[in-house]
């Protein structure tokens, strides 16, 4: 993974868009664990990991409509590597929600 990938205007445009999304995936889980009265901020990993499947197929999805495929493939990236290090972003995100929660 490249520094230059990271510091890229179009990954922190993904990396806002899976922020806007996993909140979104949290707010979910948090209601779920509030209707069947389990601890709402809980880390639950197999709830993370389909949260974190979902949030990735989306991005996928909308790299996808706009046609930045195309343009990640023209830099030489996959989607897949191009989207690699977002989930250690949810899992980081989830970490530390679970222990202030």
């Amino acid at each position: 993974m490249s520094l230059v990938w990271l510091r890229s205007r179009l990954f922190r445009s993904y990396l806002r868009a899976f922020i806007l999304l996993w909140l979104i995936a949290k707010i979910a889980m948090v209601a779920g664990a509030v209707l069947y009265r389990t601890p709402p901020f809980a880390f639950h990993p197999f709830g993370e990991a389909v949260a974190c499947a979902v949030e990735l197929w989306l991005i996928g999805l909308f790299v996808r409509r706009s046609h930045e495929d195309i343009l990640l493939g023209n830099l030489g990236w996959s989607l897949g590597t191009a989207l690699a290090p977002l989930p250690a972003v949810h899992l980081a995100l989830s970490l530390v929600v679970s222990l202030l929660g």
